[in-house]
């Protein structure tokens, strides 16, 4: 992928200095609980003491011929009965991320503070032990031969690997009996989803799975018509925290976003669903309740359709001001702060505090590599409509697969986090409301989406991002007392 930003890999997250820097003890404690071939050390958050690895896993197809060594970093608490602590396995998408933002921007127990490392008092990692995992083509990652990875570079051979990746690594800790949780961003959720029937499949339980900012991975749109009017509220949303609407809505902005999804549900879905059927009359009403609830101009969008693309929005609302708005946070219009910033720091931990000195991290000390370029989305087919789609900011080029409909069916103890950013134009948060409601009572009921005023990356707001860990933390902790 041409760039950090176009991975996900946003500006680093902006929050006051906390505490002093982590105690580092001896090498030997570290190693009770770091695999025999990877790298640690002995750290502590607050009270907590926990050790840090970090090492890479080769991973065989299914004749025995090796693919790939992928490597992760490991957060392992330092608590009794370990064997059953709950661990929860974490990535970001792309395809093409590695796992720095969710690692080092929001959830690891050391997180950036402008471009130094410090104390994260909001990890989970009290909740729950962490292993961050860097794809095939990412990271430390790297897949063993070109061939390796064209293979590696698609979405079913990486959900299997990625399974095979942990099923070894419980294994090897002796932590098959956890509860297994799966934490995905943005196209990683269709890794953290895929991987979770997998693992069911191959009889290893999984307590739950977290998206975050991709939706929910249902397979092709049952009704695409509703899903996009859905998106209005985060369009209404944006246009407020720009000063781009009525003032009179900007009085009340819940009653605001309120009025708009109750609008989008009454009057913009039937549009959509069947615009030849609206008269002249009608047709203008529809353009007059988008531009109320949009900000954009009636002439801005098209009356045939009555559509209104993520791309469309974020070129057109700030047009007159020659800008176009953020994908990852529709409220920003400027460029990305320094994408380096945090480098220096991120590699200076694994080098130096952590000891790891094999290979070369990609993005930092060579290029990265065109995993995202190369990618195949082999899980459906890619049609010239599903491409249009997807050229107009409305997701990857094939749909995916139901994997979280037929994950919990097979597992009926299994529950799902949603976790959407109310400013993101890849998401909405009503719309993903509205896929939960949509399953089976009895499934619908294990599934707790959220939304954060935030973008993508929610958590690089402070307070949003205090708030979605702390429902990370409670989702780790509840479905673990659940399944005890």
């Amino acid at each position: 992928m041409p760039s950090k930003t176009h991975r996900l890999l946003g500006a680093a997250l902006a929050l006051a200095a906390f505490g002093a820097a982590p105690q580092v003890h001896a090498q030997a404690a570290a190693e009770r609980f770091c695999n025999p071939d990877a790298s640690g050390a002995s750290l502590r958050l607050g009270e907590l003491d926990y050790a840090a690895c970090a090492g890479t896993m080769p991973i065989s197809d299914r004749e025995g011929a090796r693919q790939a060594d992928l490597f992760y970093t490991a957060y392992f608490a330092r608590t009794a009965h370990r064997e059953t602590r709950p661990i929860a396995f974490i990535w970001n998408g792309g395809p093409g991320a590695d796992s720095r933002l969710l690692q080092f921007h929001a959830l690891g127990p050391r997180t950036l503070r402008g471009s130094a490392l410090a104390d994260n008092p909001n990890s989970p990692l009290p909740a729950a032990d962490l292993v961050f995992l860097d794809p095939a083509g990412t990271g430390f990652s790297r897949a063993t031969s070109p061939e390796a990875a064209k293979k590696l570079y698609a979405t079913k051979a990486d959900s299997e690997a990625t399974a095979a990746f942990i099923l070894t690594f419980l294994r090897n800790q002796g932590r098959q009996g956890a509860p297994v949780y799966l934490v995905g961003e943005s196209f990683g959720t269709w890794r953290a989803a895929s991987v979770a029937e997998i693992l069911i499949d191959k009889s290893q339980s999984v307590a739950g799975i977290a998206l975050v900012s991709g939706g929910i991975p249902m397979g092709e749109e049952r009704d695409r018509a509703f899903t996009r009017a859905l998106t209005l509220p985060n369009r209404t949303a944006t246009a407020l925290a720009l000063g781009k609407l009525d003032p009179a809505l900007s009085a009340s902005p819940a009653g605001t976003l309120a009025a708009a999804e109750k609008w989008a549900r009454d009057v913009w879905y039937p549009a959509l669903s069947h615009p030849e059927t609206l008269d002249d009359a009608a047709r203008a009403r529809v353009l007059a309740g988008l531009a109320r609830y949009t900000g954009l101009p009636p002439a801005a969008i098209d009356a045939k359709t009555l559509w209104v693309s993520p791309r469309d929005f974020r070129t057109k609302l700030l047009a007159g001001e020659g800008k176009t708005l953020g994908v990852f946070d529709m409220r920003r219009t400027a460029p990305p702060a320094d994408e380096k910033a945090g480098d220096a720091a991120i590699l200076d931990f694994y080098r130096k505090t952590l000891g790891y000195g094999q290979g070369h991290y990609a993005g930092i000390e060579v290029p990265e590599l065109p995993v995202g370029n190369d990618w195949q989305y082999d899980q459906s087919p890619i049609t010239k409509e599903s491409l249009a789609r997807a050229m107009a900011g409305e997701g990857p080029p094939s749909p995916s697969q139901p994997w979280v409909l037929r994950a919990m069916e097979k597992a009926p103890a299994l529950r799902v986090l949603v976790a959407t950013g109310l400013y993101d134009s890849l998401n909405g948060c009503a719309a993903n409301r509205q896929a939960a409601s949509d399953f089976p009572k009895a499934l619908a009921e294990r599934i707790s989406p959220h939304c954060y005023r935030g973008g993508h990356m929610m958590y690089e707001e402070p307070a949003e991002a205090v708030q979605f860990t702390k429902d990370l933390s409670a989702f780790f902790r509840n479905s673990h007392s659940e399944e005890k």
